[in-house]
């Protein structure tokens, strides 16, 4: 059996294409949910998938606001090393956003393989800062590849739910 986490939080734009990847997944895959409290993850994933969080914000507002998420993202980093350890954790994926950065920094920490997907044109900060920890970054928009050159990316186009195809 391989145990992926997945590491997608906040909206529709990281979520759906995470759950498209995780119910694409072959039935004997168990899957490992990272996510944010508050956040739309915490409404729509438990009845599907284990859902684990941790504290973390994105980096808007002033720099103190800044230096305090960072810190908030860097200390989390912990709490998910433990989490791939205790569930052992066969491979990360990521749709970005910020909770992909304590996910790809663990799960090198770990060793294990990370697969960063990336939907937009323009790469999110942290697939710029991070994509290069990945062992692969999957994208949207094979032009996104130009703003990404010190990472192994592959053209993939955005994962959709099968029901939003009928």
């Amino acid at each position: 059996m391989t145990r992926v986490l997945i590491a997608a939080s906040g909206t529709g734009g990281h979520i759906f294409p995470a759950l498209a990847v995780a119910d694409a997944f072959p039935p004997d895959w168990q899957v490992q949910w990272l996510g944010v409290p508050d956040r739309l993850e915490t409404s729509i994933l438990p009845d599907r998938y284990q859902l684990s969080t941790i504290a973390g914000g994105g980096l808007q507002g002033n720099l103190f606001r800044k230096i305090f998420s960072c810190l908030q993202l860097f200390a989390s980093t912990f709490g998910v090393v433990n989490l791939l350890k205790k569930r052992k954790i066969d491979v990360v994926f990521s749709t970005g956003g910020y909770i992909a950065a304590p996910a790809i920094m663990a799960a090198s920490i770990c060793r294990i393989p990370i697969v960063v997907h990336e939907s937009n044109a323009q790469p999110g900060k942290v697939v710029k800062l991070m994509g290069r920890f990945c062992d692969v970054v999957a994208l949207g928009f094979a032009e996104a590849s130009f703003k990404l050159n010190r990472c192994r990316t592959v053209f993939t186009g955005t994962p959709v739910r099968s029901s939003f195809l009928t």
